[in-house]
C-alpha cells in the first residue's frame, strides 16, 4: 500500500458508513446530538419562560423598598406612595442614610424629593425628584423604574387637570397619537427572539455535538490501540482520514439539523410551558431553513477539521479534552459577539470565520439577503474549511504524531 495512491471512494464511503455508526453507539454523542436538542432545549426554555413569568409576578406584586429622605414638605408624598401598596416607605433624615440602607440591601432605592414641592406645584414649576439607585444591583433598577412610573403617571394627571382649568384641551400637547400596525404575515416576538438566539445557538451545537465524535475517531483508538490494525489494512491514510473527517461533518450537521428541529418545538408545539415564547406568531420561510442548512455545511467542515486536528495531535481522550480549553473561545466568542450585532455589516466582515456564519444565518430569518455579503462569507467559508481538512490530512501523515504514546 502507498500513500500515494489516490483516495479510493468505496474504501473511503466504508470508512465512513463504519464509524457513523460506531460514533452514534456512543451514549455521549447521542446526549449531545439527540437528546440535548430535542429533550434538554426544549425543556431549558419552558424553564425559561417560568422563570421570567414568576419574576415578573413577583416584581408585579412584591412591594418595592424606598429610603425617602424626609421632611414635613415629603410627607404627603409619603403617605400618597404607602397608599398606592406599591412601596414600602422608610424615612430617613439624610442622602447618606439611604446610601447605606440600599448599599446594605435593605432598601431597592432611595428618594430625594424637593423640600418646596408644595409651593413649585401651586406656582406650576417642575418639582425636582431624584431616585437614589445602585446602577449594579437588579432590585435596585426595577424600585427605579416603579418610582418613575408612579410620578409620571401623576405628573400626566396633573398636567392634564392644569390644561383644563385654564380651558385649554389636554389633547393640544399630544400633537401625534401613535400606534403600532403589525403587517399580515410578519414576524412576532417570537421571532425576534430567535433571530437573536438561533445562530448561536446553532453554531454551538454544531461545534460541541462534534467533539466526543472527534476525540474517539483517533485519541480514543490511540488509547484504545485499535489505530494500528486500521493502519495496516487496506486502506490508505488518506482513505482513513477522508473517512473520518466525512463521519465527523456528519454528525455537525446532524447535531445542528436537530437543534433547529429542538427550537421550532417550543414554537410550534402548543404547550402552555411555551406561550411566553409561541405568542406573536412565527414565520419561518423554507428558503431561510435551506440558506441555514447551506451555510452550516462548510462550517461544520472547518469544526471538523479543527476537531480532528486536536484528536489526531492527543495522545489520548483525557488530553484532547484538555486541547480543547483553548480552542472553545475561538467558536464561542465569534458566536457569541453576533448576538448583539445587526444582519447588515460591512463586507469584510464576511471573511471572519464563525462570525460570517452565524450573521448569514441572521439574514436568513430575516428575509434579508446580501448576496454579496453570502458570497464572500462562504468562499471564506469554504476556504477555511479546505485549509483544514488539508491540515487534518497532513498530520495524519507523520508517524511521530500518529503512533506517539
Amino acid at each position: 500500500m502507498s500513500d500515494t495512491n489516490k483516495p479510493s471512494t468505496n474504501r473511503v464511503n466504508v470508512i465512513f458508513k463504519k464509524e457513523f455508526r460506531e460514533i452514534f453507539r456512543d451514549k455521549r454523542t447521542l446526549m449531545s446530538v439527540v437528546v440535548g436538542p430535542l429533550i434538554i432545549t426544549p425543556l431549558m426554555f419552558a424553564l425559561i419562560g417560568k422563570g421570567i413569568q414568576g419574576k415578573m409576578e413577583q416584581v408585579d406584586n412584591d412591594k418595592t423598598t424606598l429610603a425617602v429622605v424626609s421632611s414635613p414638605a415629603t410627607k404627603a408624598v409619603e403617605k400618597e406612595l404607602a397608599e398606592t401598596k406599591q412601596f414600602e416607605i422608610t424615612p430617613v433624615a439624610t442622602e447618606q442614610e439611604a446610601i447605606k440602607l440600599i448599599k446594605d440591601r435593605k432598601v431597592g432605592a432611595g428618594l430625594k424629593i424637593d423640600p418646596n414641592i408644595e409651593e413649585r406645584i401651586k406656582n406650576e414649576q417642575p418639582v425636582e425628584i431624584t431616585a437614589i439607585t445602585d446602577k449594579g444591583e437588579e432590585n435596585s433598577q426595577i424600585a427605579m423604574g416603579k418610582v418613575f412610573a408612579h410620578f409620571q403617571k401623576g405628573g400626566a394627571m396633573l398636567a392634564v387637570n392644569r390644561l383644563q382649568a385654564k380651558g385649554v384641551n389636554p389633547e393640544v400637547i399630544a400633537p401625534y397619537k401613535l400606534t403600532e400596525q403589525p403587517i399580515p404575515g410578519g414576524g412576532g416576538r417570537a421571532m425576534l427572539f430567535l433571530v437573536q438566539m438561533l445562530p448561536y445557538i446553532l453554531i454551538m451545537a454544531s461545534f460541541s455535538g462534534a467533539i466526543y465524535a472527534a476525540f474517539d475517531q483517533v485519541a480514543g483508538e490511540k488509547e484504545r490501540g485499535t489505530l494500528e490494525t486500521l493502519l495496516v489494512s487496506p486502506a490508505s491514510r488518506r482513505d482513513i482520514v477522508l473517512g473520518k473527517f466525512s463521519a465527523v461533518v456528519a454528525v455537525c450537521l446532524v447535531s445542528s439539523i436537530l437543534s433547529i428541529v429542538g427550537l421550532v418545538i417550543p414554537f410550534k408545539s402548543g404547550i402552555k410551558a411555551f406561550d411566553w415564547i409561541a405568542k406573536g406568531g412565527l414565520t419561518l420561510d423554507p428558503m431561510a431553513m435551506v440558506a441555514v442548512v447551506v451555510v452550516l455545511l462548510p462550517l461544520s467542515v472547518l469544526f471538523a477539521g479543527m476537531l480532528l486536528t486536536i484528536s489526531t495531535f492527543a495522545k489520548n481522550q483525557k488530553e484532547a479534552q484538555t486541547y480543547l480549553g483553548s480552542l472553545f473561545p475561538i467558536v464561542m466568542i465569534p458566536a457569541f459577539f453576533s448576538m448583539f450585532m445587526g444582519a447588515k455589516v460591512a463586507l469584510t466582515v464576511a471573511l471572519i470565520p464563525i462570525l460570517n456564519a452565524s450573521l448569514i444565518i441572521k439574514q436568513a430569518l430575516n428575509g434579508n439577503f446580501n448576496w454579496a455579503f453570502i458570497g464572500l462569507a462562504f468562499v471564506a467559508s469554504v476556504v477555511y474549511a479546505g485549509v483544514a481538512l488539508a491540515f487534518a490530512t497532513r498530520m495524519f501523515q507523520k508517524e511521530q504524531i500518529l503512533i506517539k504514546t
